[in-house]
């Protein structure tokens, strides 16, 4: 990916920040419009309070945010509280691994007895994705540890053919460039860590868009595993209902997917606002606002709900 023309599936970038560090992962995104009546933005924090708020914003997926996508959902699975989500890492191996390159880490986690996505037995605690050498190259840094546990730090590079797919995870010793202060608007990175409200909800999002949006048509497959892992199965008892109801998608209260997209904590601490924005080019530009209800002890998601229509 070269600094100044990032290569994308589709148009677009994103930038995730969060306290002074950079967090979660984006969405994979179509032109096209919304079902849904436009509606006012959160408000916003004053200067001085700002830092303290923690956003995750994107647009229509480029490489950094298609592996960031894959890399938040995947870490989620494998680090769930009641235990590693095989059927929700399976899903997306095989929605974002190319068939091909699937077999070769199969291959390559017997031989390791390790897993081949973090190239390591357990979670990061920490993860960025960062641009590479060039446009279809991305550079994956997740690290390990933490407390009263040694820091390791795993690097390596994710490559991708021009659909998206990734074709080959090898690690490498070499640091992402980093970008002078004249040049670091065209460099970009997302960030995220395990355990973060706001990542945990963008995560989802990202995730469940890319599979909406998905070249070849949407992948039913990889939606469900994401609606079962982040979901309390009674809201998704409830958000079926009102699908049926409504016909519209019940997660993106919509029958399309959003071009631009914002997570944000909320007013309460187990509230996530998603702001999404469908439309663009020749379409006339429509938003909603969304409230993510989480309950606090595992942080699945418990309601969704509009906020009032401007």
């Amino acid at each position: 990916m070269n600094r100044n023309t990032p290569a994308r599936r589709r148009p677009g970038r994103r930038v995730a920040v969060a306290a002074g560090l950079l967090v979660a992962v984006g969405l994979g995104l179509s032109t096209q419009v919304a079902a849904q009546a436009a509606v006012p933005a959160p408000a916003k924090a004053s200067a001085k309070a700002s830092t303290a708020l923690r956003s995750v914003s994107g647009s229509n997926g480029d490489v950094v945010t298609q592996v960031a996508d894959f890399y938040g959902a995947y870490i989620d699975a494998k680090d769930d509280a009641v235990g590693p989500d095989a059927a929700l890492a399976k899903a997306l191996r095989a929605h974002y691994l190319t068939p091909a390159f699937a077999k070769r880490l199969e291959a390559w986690e017997k031989k390791n007895k390790a897993d081949g996505v973090l190239r390591a037995q357990n979670v990061p605690v920490r993860w960025t994705v960062s641009e590479g050498g060039n446009g279809l190259e991305v550079v994956v840094t997740l690290t390990f540890g933490g407390g009263e546990s040694p820091t390791t730090t795993n690097r390596f590079v994710v490559k991708q053919e021009p659909t998206g797919h990734i074709t080959d995870i090898r690690t490498t010793s070499t640091a992402p460039k980093k970008a002078s202060a004249k040049a670091s608007a065209a460099v970009r990175s997302v960030s995220g860590r395990t355990g973060d409200s706001v990542t945990r909800v963008a995560d989802f999002y990202g995730a469940y868009v890319d599979a909406k949006d998905a070249p070849v048509g949407p992948d039913a497959a990889l939606a469900k595993a994401l609606r079962a892992h982040y979901l309390t199965p009674a809201f998704a008892k409830r958000l079926g209902a009102w699908e049926k109801k409504n016909q519209v998608d019940g997660v993106l209260r919509a029958q399309n997917v959003p071009v631009d997209w914002t997570v944000r904590e909320g007013a309460d601490s187990r509230e996530i606002v998603v702001t999404h924005t469908f439309g663009g080019g020749e379409s006339p530009t429509v938003g909603t606002n969304l409230v993510v209800e989480l309950e606090p002890v595992f942080g699945d998601v418990t309601d969704i709900r509009t906020t009032s229509a401007r």
